[in-house]
């Protein structure tokens, strides 16, 4: 999911005397803009599709290079209007999938197939509920930031998709443990970062607000939400893992 701005960037954009101008998840340019970004991905891997498996390759580059571009772009157009860098640091999980995505597409064999599985099964889950449940609505719809995020976190979705449909990963639950040693490696320094900085990367702090996390927040309460984020990602993990082992089981049977 995106960083969290709402807490910095309201007050920001408040005293310095711009419109406010907020829209709601599931409003009609929401909807618009998600039925876009399904279409649009859609075409996108349909194109991808009759490519070669270098032009695939540099597609992938060159759009891993843009997504980074949006968001380098985004945060100092944001950093411009008052915000403090400490707050727009790569440290949430669709930003770490910025760089996941670029190891993945410019790395070969084991390593290749370790990032693109996590950039498929963890940064993407992710980035779609980010879409789903922004939490940069706060802004004017059309305006730069909802507009650049939108664009980032659909190439995220996209690139995890080209690295599933041209091969690039083979899903099985003898790689369950891939996500939680990126985890391991990922989210203890994150927490400790927040604890010292009062930040909220990842969300480890707290929920946005009107997302599944905040449902997940009351359901939990203060004292057990990391243990519920734990038990919620291994749900995820478990339902995509399930789907992929059926799928492949599928694709034997109608080949045989």
């Amino acid at each position: 999911m995106r960083k969290n701005l709402s807490d910095t960037m309201k007050s920001i954009y408040n005293e310095s005397g711009l419109q406010m101008d907020s829209f709601r998840h599931f409003c009609p340019e929401h909807i618009g803009m998600l039925i876009f970004i399904a279409v649009a991905i859609t075409a996108g891997l349909l194109f991808m599709r009759n490519l070669s498996k270098q032009k695939v390759s540099i597609a992938v580059i060159l759009l891993s290079i843009a997504a980074l571009a949006g968001e380098v772009v985004q945060d100092v157009l944001l950093i411009r209007e008052g915000g403090d860098i400490i707050g727009f640091l790569p440290l949430h999980l669709c930003n770490l999938g910025l760089f996941v995505n670029l190891i993945a597409v410019l790395s070969r064999g084991k390593i290749q197939s370790f990032f693109a599985e996590i950039s498929l099964v963890l940064i993407m889950p992710g980035s779609v509920a980010a879409l789903i449940f922004p939490d940069w609505t706060y802004r004017p719809f059309w305006s730069y930031l909802p507009l650049l995020c939108f664009f980032t976190h659909s190439l995220t979705v996209f690139i995890s998709l080209v690295f599933l449909f041209r091969g690039k990963i083979y899903v099985t639950f003898r790689h369950f443990w891939y996500s939680y040693l990126f985890l391991l490696i990922t989210v203890p320094p994150i927490y400790l970062f927040n604890s010292r900085t009062g930040q909220n990367y990842m969300f480890l702090s707290y929920p946005p607000s009107d997302t599944p996390l905040k449902w997940l927040l009351s359901l939990t309460g203060e004292k057990f939400y990391l243990l519920g984020l734990l038990a919620l990602i291994t749900a995820i993990l478990i339902i995509e893992y399930t789907v992929h082992e059926v799928a492949h089981l599928a694709a034997i049977k109608l080949s045989r």
